[in-house]
């Protein structure tokens, strides 16, 4: 049965449901922007998903939802699928089946675990696809935007595909002010994983405008829909966790559009 919870602007919808579930239930050609963040199958412990099936059948899965994602976007639309970098090829190539690769992007953060087996890992990837190629993208939006190291206003230089500026989000003491916690004396984090609200405006500021529509799949921890609702854009929000949904719905409720 699809849950679905309205917030209060109407605009904004989560679907409490596994996104095999509700992509085939949305209209093609409808959905300006696609960001996914899926579970990356390292078995981690997520609510409500199951994060250890076999390779095989995980690229099975993975290929399913991004064909569905296609099908959804309008001609002009893009999808972004942040992936593992074990599976970095694999996503391309499926990708690659339904849509057209523009770049793999990645993301180098500042703050890398250590690791004495191998070599620390200090970046992500997030690969970047368009339906065709007369797609959305609006270069002049980082004009308007901030360096996140300084105070000077706005970028004076080029965006290239590497993104080194925006910082990992931690819990314990070194919690940023946006990282949600559990409650107690440790300063858990909710999350598995949070990926900081500047970073998803950056996308959904150079591959939409205001009033367009954006599925955040995978939600998690609700950062596209956060930046979505910042920079008003419409979002369908799709997370299987309920626990997940409602703190996302708390998210949309209290953001902070000084801090952000």
């Amino acid at each position: 049965m699809i849950k679905a919870m309205k917030l209060k602007r109407k605009s904004y919808k989560i679907y409490n449901d596994k996104v095999e579930n509700i992509l085939p239930t949305l209209k093609t050609n409808s959905i300006d922007l696609i960001v996914a963040d899926p579970p990356f199958n390292l078995k981690k412990q997520y609510d409500g998903y199951k994060d250890n099936m076999k390779k095989k059948d995980y690229l099975i899965w993975v290929e399913e939802w991004i064909y569905q994602g296609f099908r959804l976007l309008k001609p002009s639309g893009s999808f972004w699928i942040y992936c593992p970098t074990n599976l970095l090829g694999a996503f391309q190539l499926i990708g690659s089946k339904y849509g057209i690769w523009q770049n793999t992007i990645v993301w180098k953060y500042a703050n890398p675990i250590s690791n004495r087996k191998r070599f620390p890992k200090t970046w992500s990837a997030w690969l970047f696809f368009s339906k065709t190629e007369d797609f959305n993208f609006y270069y002049e939006f980082f004009e308007t935007i901030d360096s996140l190291h300084s105070h000077r206003k706005h970028y004076e230089k080029p965006i290239y595909d590497v993104w080194e500026d925006i910082p990992k989000l931690v819990g314990g003491y070194l919690a940023q002010y946006e990282v949600v916690l559990k409650g107690g004396k440790n300063y858990e984090r909710m999350f598995v994983y949070q990926l900081p609200v500047v970073l998803l405006k950056r996308i959904v500021g150079v591959c939409t405008k205001e009033n367009d529509v954006v599925l955040d799949l995978f939600a998690h921890s609700g950062a596209c829909s956060v930046a979505s609702k910042i920079m008003n854009r419409r979002s369908i929000i799709v997370e299987q966790s309920l626990l997940y949904c409602d703190e996302i719905k708390r998210r949309l409720q209290r953001y902070d559009r000084a801090f952000f």
